[in-house]
């Protein structure tokens, strides 16, 4: 019995082994759990840094395309807006010559007026029977109120139609740089 009171003697030895070896097997495992752990942190970031630098250059190209697109937008606005005052300057200038060519009949109308006021007072004065010049001086006066109008509506018309047109042409642009910007163009 000598073997098993030794062995129950020295029960407590080797259950502080088993325990050790135990323990120090629990701590190799952990120790491997802790650098596998740490390898996968490290992992995740270097991929979420990756994802970051990516996305923040796709931003960056993205925010350069919008700019690019604006700024091609707003330089075609400024010519749309050069072009429409173009035009309106042309309206304006037509619109001088007209009522220079109408100012000119005003004049000669006026002239064939006193010429026939004339001629009628010198028919009267000779015993003659003078026209009436009410009729002749009420169709001139219609003629210079339909002439001042069809000059105004005129205007109205050429400007806003070259208004209209540069509308038009800053809608056109607008579109094409939205439809860009989503198909992912910069012109």
């Amino acid at each position: 019995m000598t073997t098993l009171a030794a062995l129950h003697a020295n029960a407590w030895k080797y259950t502080a082994i088993a325990l050790g070896l135990g323990l120090g097997f629990a701590l190799v495992m952990q120790t491997l759990r802790l650098a596998e752990a740490r390898l996968e942190t490290a992992h995740t970031e270097n991929t979420l840094q990756t994802e970051r630098t990516t996305a923040a250059r796709s931003a960056l190209k993205a925010s350069e395309r919008y700019r690019k697109l604006e700024g091609n937008h707003r330089d075609e606005l400024t010519q749309i807006d050069a072009d429409a005052q173009a035009a309106v300057g042309v309206a304006d200038a037509g619109r001088a010559r007209a009522v220079d060519a109408r100012n000119r009949l005003q004049r000669d109308l006026a002239d064939y007026l006193t010429q026939h006021r004339a001629a009628a007072q010198a028919r009267a004065a000779a015993g003659q029977c003078a026209p009436d010049p009410a009729p002749a001086d009420l169709l001139a006066d219609m003629l210079r109120r339909a002439d001042d109008r069809a000059g105004e509506l005129a205007h109205v018309a050429d400007t806003a139609r070259a208004r209209g047109l540069a509308c038009e042409r800053a809608y056109d642009s607008a579109r094409n740089m939205i439809e860009a910007a989503q198909n992912g163009k910069a012109e």
